[in-house]
């Protein structure tokens, strides 16, 4: 997630450099920065280039000050406030699409606030069809479904889900199974339905991108990728190919770890690798010199899922190998 904290008062501003820092430290944090008073001004410029947007204010300021902004549930960011004596941590905008809810209870760790949460499906203990989407990375194809699937989850209604059997993983969500009837199918799409609403479940590309030192063993990146995965909370299953640059091409190792995972291994060319631009690469002097790029793992995973794709877990090294997974668009 890309994260943008707005503070007002010299209290918010330290409580949201505090934020900032620990932040920094998460790999799934692909960027976090801050900014302080012209909150009105600040959102116009940012709103859509973040995923969430923490306002250290009172809650009236925020929502006075973004609700022309705001276009929809497909759209719209996260949006949480903090009172500025770091208390507690509300939920207000996409509590499930964008996330806002489980980074609510992220921040309330990281300041032991307490998390404010009015989602019913959350309070309830029930989990949506939006958090299933977003917890496994797939898009919904009709946004206006989602209310009337999530009012029969939580009427305890009998909820269907349909899928091929390649993502049976699903099923072992224990979440899932407490919520939905399973139905097996054929189809790539996974369908959720109750009476004559259906809403189509659509997975995004995850890929997941490889670079080593040289000679690595097949071992350490079997490791570190189900070590990256662990982190997202999703199965090895979930991986749709593995990537990496034409300067590994030969690695046994990477190859090796491909075969054993039973994923595709792409490989992205030097060319792409050298004229493809992103603001959020991480930046590798010793890479650069070596290859002419800047990173391998996070543009080849970014260039594999395709255009408008983005970093879901940024540049994590574990012993000689470094790992990025981005998730396509569509």
């Amino acid at each position: 997630m890309k994260i943008a904290l707005i503070s007002l008062t010299k209290s918010g501003k330290t409580l949201a450099m505090h934020i900032s820092n620990a932040l920094k430290e998460d790999h799934t944090v692909i960027r976090v920065d801050t900014f302080h008073k012209n909150v009105r001004h600040t959102l116009e410029n940012i709103i859509h280039n973040y995923d969430c947007i923490i306002g250290i204010m009172a809650t009236g300021i925020m929502i006075r000050n973004v609700c022309l902004l705001i276009k929809g549930k497909n759209d719209d960011p996260a949006i949480l406030v903090i009172d500025e004596k770091g208390k507690h941590v509300i939920s207000l905008l996409s509590g499930h699409l964008g996330g806002a809810n489980d980074f609510s209870i992220k921040i309330a760790d990281i300041i032991d606030a307490e998390p404010i949460i009015t989602t019913a499906t959350d309070i309830n203990d029930k989990f949506g069809v939006d958090c299933l989407a977003r917890k496994y990375y797939m898009n919904i194809d009709d946004v206006f479904k989602i209310k009337p699937i999530n009012s029969a989850i939580l009427n305890n209604k009998h909820v269907k889900i349909t899928f091929n059997s390649k993502y049976e993983f699903i099923w072992e969500d224990m979440k899932v199974k407490k919520c939905y009837d399973k139905i097996i199918n054929q189809s790539e799409l996974l369908k959720v339905s109750y009476g004559s609403v259906t809403l189509n479940l659509e997975p995004k590309k995850i890929v997941v991108g490889i670079g080593s030192r040289k000679n690595i063993d097949s071992y350490s990146v079997v490791n570190a990728v189900k070590s990256a995965m662990n982190i997202l909370d999703l199965p090895i299953k979930r991986i749709n190919s593995i990537a990496t640059g034409h300067m590994k091409e030969n690695e046994k190792g990477i190859i090796d770890a491909a075969e054993e995972f039973g994923i595709p291994l792409e490989i992205i060319s030097d060319e792409l690798m050298r004229n493809f631009k992103n603001n959020d690469l991480s930046h590798s002097d010793f890479v650069m010199e070596k290859f002419g790029v800047p990173g391998v793992c996070e543009p080849s995973s970014l260039i594999a899922a395709g255009d408008g794709s983005t970093l879901i877990l940024r540049k994590t090294s574990y012993n000689g190998v470094t790992v990025a997974v981005a998730a396509s668009k569509n």
